[in-house]
């Protein structure tokens, strides 16, 4: 979460934790994570997975990008003023909000992939939606269910978002793409 971290913290503690009076235990209870892990995050000591920070917010009601968005509602954001939603060093992927606030029906976000840098295993799908990414730029290995795809520059998949789903940069370099899950997930 480095460069994330300060927004987190106090998005955290000032919007949620204190509004809605959850103690730490309570938060990490419902998150499903243990309370020196919470705690841990809350220092920026580890980098946790993009999954983990879903949970959190989940935990606590809120959409992701709520806790890191900003929270104007511009409808434009321009390229020089985006910021880092979350970037796990163990998973190589950066993730951009391409909208502001809460409450969207869609999240749409840039990411970029490092050169092998993979999602995580097959296995993962979420309780309900869809999702739509697009290939910007590179090569992405993507394996939904038990389909395994090819997605080149310019290519797009749509799919159902509860079907379990992985992928892997496969491109001798950066992939970049747009990702936009519905319901918004960050």
């Amino acid at each position: 979460m480095r460069g994330t971290s300060d927004e987190f913290n106090r998005r955290y503690h000032s919007k949620y934790e204190k509004k809605q009076k959850l103690t730490l235990k309570e938060v990490s209870t419902m998150a499903s994570i243990s309370l020196s892990f919470l705690s841990e995050i809350e220092r920026d000591k580890v980098n946790p997975s993009l999954s983990v920070l879903k949970r959190i917010a989940n935990a606590l009601g809120v959409n992701f990008t709520d806790l890191f968005g900003e929270e104007k509602r511009s409808i434009v954001i321009r390229k020089n003023e985006r910021k880092p939603l979350v970037h796990s060093e163990g998973s190589r992927i950066t993730w951009y909000a391409l909208s502001h606030g809460s409450g969207n029906k869609m999240g749409p976000i840039w990411g970029v992939l490092e050169k092998g840098a993979t999602s995580g295993d097959v296995g993962v799908g979420h309780p309900e939606g869809e999702e739509f990414l697009f290939i910007h730029t590179g090569r992405l290995e993507f394996i939904l269910g038990n389909e395994r795809f090819t997605l080149e520059e310019g290519d797009s998949i749509y799919y159902d978002a509860r079907t379990p789903h992985s992928y892997k940069n496969i491109a001798e370099g950066e992939t970049l793409l747009i990702a936009v899950p519905s319901p918004a997930t960050f």
